[in-house]
């Protein structure tokens, strides 16, 4: 049933980029959100099936609900609607650094995974400024938080965790970038697709992939619940 799920997110997030042409038509910010959303169903039956904590499962499902509200906002209007989005976003991000701090893993190479991430942040922020009036302190605290989240991506020891991570920090940098500081043709379908991408392999490394620390960790759990019950 996960699987099947999951495949089924992989479908609708196609088919809202193919059907963007289209755009605006009826009920596209419910395709536009069923992806995350159908995501947080899969992690609800993975706890369920005792292969991820309660906490973990309520915090993924956070991330999913709010970059669902943000999806919404998006749709309807990118401008009109941004500070909304970035609000929702800003909580998503908030919601993945707590699942994936406690899956952090010190390895040779960390600095790199921390400085390349903070420079491009900063060289954004640096060209953002001019241009983001009011919006200045909502984007700084939002990019630091992005930031903070890839860098816990690239972290995990999970390469699908790590490109999800690194994409999400893309995505939303073009959004940043598009808006105040280089326009460019068709922005909008380029960052959905890679946003969708990133959400998808987020997802599949933390809830499906063999490797994933957050079924690594709840097996470790069983296996010291088990190891520490009374013999009968």
């Amino acid at each position: 049933m996960k699987h099947t799920l999951f495949s089924l997110a992989v479908i609708l997030g196609a088919l809202y980029i193919l059907l963007w042409p289209l755009h605006p038509y009826p009920l596209s910010y419910a395709l536009k959100a069923s992806p995350v959303l159908l995501l947080a169903v899969v992690a609800w039956l993975q706890y369920r099936n005792a292969e991820i904590s309660l906490r973990a499962a309520w915090l993924y499902a956070l991330a999913m609900l709010t970059s669902a509200a943000g999806d919404v906002f998006l749709d309807f209007d990118r401008s009109l609607y941004l500070k909304q989005a970035l609000a929702a976003f800003l909580l998503a991000q908030l919601s993945y650094i707590a699942l994936l701090w406690p899956l952090r893993q010190s390895r040779r190479g960390d600095a790199l995974r921390a400085g390349l991430p903070a420079l491009f942040a900063v060289f954004l922020l640096w060209q953002f400024y001019p241009n983001t009036g009011a919006l200045w302190w909502p984007v700084l605290i939002y990019v630091l938080c992005l930031w903070g989240m890839a860098v816990l991506a690239l972290r995990s020891g999970n390469r699908w965790i790590a490109a999800g991570g690194v994409l999400f920090m893309l995505a939303d940098s073009l959004i940043g970038v598009n808006r105040f500081w280089l326009p460019f043709e068709h922005s909008t379908p380029v960052i959905v697709s890679i946003y969708i991408s990133a959400q998808l392999l987020l997802g599949y490394g933390l809830l499906l992939a063999v490797d994933s620390p957050l079924l690594k960790a709840a097996t470790g759990r069983q296996k010291s619940t088990a190891e520490s019950a009374p013999a009968s």
